[in-house]
């Protein structure tokens, strides 16, 4: 392969600068929040380098950048969140030569911005039992738990929705119950603000940490045979003319493949220009509190996710969502913290939970997730691209079926069948829908 007629000349190893923070509405203001009837809030500064708490948890360096790039792979892999590490580790464990490329370090997007929430059973992706069994196999403490899910109810509407499915929940679905407000409190041994009518508890949601799942299916990957090239930015994507192979151009020179998993669901309006009238991306904003005693055993939202929130194992609570408040400044690629939405989600705690303790705020940070317009993930082959594949809009909801979606994706691309359950996620739907 003649790199210099495609790709630049290869870089020396880099270390990737700090992505600065702007900050939406007054830039960098940064006033203490007011005592509420309950507790008080006090506002930290926000990290530069944008950390979330749980890359803070992990050695982000631990997979350095190649000192050499290897020119040729079976199949390369673009993006190092959870999407294209778990497509990596199956490869790779079905005895393909992988090579994954990540522009940053691994869990460096959505994958380490989320609140490690895990509530399984939307698509048939979704499987506790595959998390459960590979975290064993492998050895991996993700702090994996199944202690369940409670979401409140904030209106008479939601309620409803929620005694409907309850109710209509077929018997091979895992159950759901629509509880009372009293019901709620019963069940969280605390006080709630009487604006929350019930809830929907789902006794089989889970909760994991998303960096350290991440970083340790990585590690099996690399057991396994793949390899794994961060801070390395792809800048082109070539199929040869009349060759079944294909050229990816990236930073550190060039790869010859004959295959291309695009699982950089934030860049993938930039490689699949096509996909911009499908996908919309748009921000989320998260903070973290400092540790504080046991609040909550099992993971919450308002309504279908308003809101949501968890407690780490440390006594950390990681809360998100308020994205209503302001939904036509939150769409976009920039990964901006949105000092309205931050506000709202600091003082959310004291305002559901009356008597909530005095807390101070460790990390604000905000993810980009991609949303279809139809609302289900894009899985499997591109349309008019051989050997080009997707795996993408998650929405948000990537952590449930991350497991599922690579292994399906790479059983497909080893064998050449793809599994039924890949069906509704075809690309082409689109094409066959417009």
């Amino acid at each position: 392969m003649s790199e210099s007629r495609t790709c630049p000349a290869p870089t020396k190893p880099v270390q990737i600068a700090p992505i600065e923070l702007p900050v939406t509405g007054e830039v960098g203001r940064r006033s203490a929040h007011s005592p509420t009837s309950s507790g008080t809030v006090h506002a930290m500064a926000t990290s530069p380098a944008m950390t979330t708490h749980w890359l803070l948890e992990v050695h982000v360096e631990a997979f350095p950048p190649p000192v050499v790039l290897p020119s040729e792979a079976e199949v390369v892999v673009i993006g190092g969140g959870l999407m294209g590490v778990s497509t990596t580790y199956w490869l790779a464990r079905l005895g393909v030569n992988v090579l994954l490329v990540e522009a940053h370090q691994l869990a460096w997007g959505a994958t380490g911005r989320n609140a490690g929430l895990m509530l399984a059973g939307a698509t048939p992706l979704e499987s506790p039992e595959l998390v459960r069994t590979v975290l064993r196999e492998e050895g991996i403490n993700a702090e994996y738990t199944e202690p369940g899910h409670l979401a409140l109810a904030s209106s008479p509407e939601i309620l409803d929705k929620i005694h409907r499915e309850a109710s209509q929940r077929g018997a091979t679905s895992a159950p759901v119950y629509a509880l009372d407000h009293s019901a709620c409190e019963d069940l969280l041994v605390m006080r709630i603000n009487t604006r929350f009518l019930g809830g929907r508890w789902f006794p089989g949601g889970g909760m994991i940490h998303p960096t350290r799942f991440v970083y340790g299916l990585a590690r099996a990957a690399l057991r396994r045979g793949a390899f794994l090239a961060t801070q390395t930015s792809v800048l082109k994507v070539s199929p040869i003319e009349g060759q079944e192979s294909i050229d990816v151009c990236t930073s550190r020179g060039g790869i010859r493949t004959r295959q291309v998993v695009f699982a950089c669901s934030t860049s993938i309006n930039e490689f699949l220009p096509d996909f911009r009238k499908v996908i919309t991306l748009v921000r989320g904003q998260v903070m973290s509190t400092q540790s504080l005693p046991e609040m909550f055993r099992i993971g919450l939202a308002v309504d279908w996710g308003t809101v949501y929130w968890r407690q780490t194992a440390d006594g950390v609570v990681v809360l998100g969502g308020c994205r209503n408040l302001d939904p036509i400044a939150e769409t976009g690629a920039q990964v901006l913290v949105n000092q309205r939405i931050q506000d709202a989600l600091a003082h959310f705690l004291p305002d559901a939970f009356p008597g909530f303790p005095t807390f101070r705020i460790g990390q604000r940070w905000a993810g980009i997730m991609d949303y279809p317009v139809d609302g289900r993930p894009i899985v499997g082959a591109l349309p008019h691209a051989p050997n080009q594949w997707i795996i993408a809009g998650f929405g948000g909801h990537g952590m449930p079926a991350g497991l599922g979606a690579g292994k399906a994706i790479a059983e497909t691309i080893a064998t050449g069948r793809a599994p039924a359950a890949l069906e509704p996620f075809d690309p082409g739907r689109f094409e066959k829908e417009g």
